[in-house]
């Protein structure tokens, strides 16, 4: 009887320990898992809406142009950046890669900066701007 309880015992244990393990492995996974694909498309909704602040902004005479004569070029151009990042949206939905996700965004953020320390007064202030709003957005994307 006392050999039936201490193989019990032993069993117990084996079966304590072989569970905690697993789950010990499905929190890791968890861990592990990479972004969900399906937060692009949302972020490239919320760079566009970055994109018809910066117009806004620049129509309300919020920011200033280095040169008053390119308003209209500026505005066209901002409109191209827009299309541009709609395409990206469109041609990368069947994708599930992260990384051709990232490296199209990061690509197209770099751009969007260029583009307005090419026209825009203080653009350094209003890169810094809106490169922490998109961080601040993205993060909040990716806790949901």
């Amino acid at each position: 009887m006392v050999f039936y309880l201490l193989i019990s015992a032993i069993a117990f244990l084996i079966l304590f320990f072989a569970i905690k393990k697993y789950t010990l492995k499905l929190d890791e996974q968890v861990l592990l898992e990479p972004i969900k694909n399906d937060i692009y498309p949302e972020f490239c909704d919320l760079i566009n809406e970055e994109i018809r602040n910066i117009k806004n902004n620049l129509l309300q005479n919020t920011f200033t142009l280095q040169n008053e004569n390119n308003k209209d070029k500026f505005l066209e151009n901002l409109s191209d950046m827009s299309r541009k990042l709609n395409h990206i949206q469109t041609m990368n939905l069947s994708k599930k890669s992260n990384a051709l996700w990232e490296e199209a965004l990061f690509d197209f953020l770099k751009d969007l900066e260029k583009f307005n320390e090419q026209y825009l007064k203080n653009s350094d202030e209003i890169n810094d701007s809106i490169r922490t709003s998109l961080q601040e957005k993205f993060s909040n994307l990716t806790k949901n």
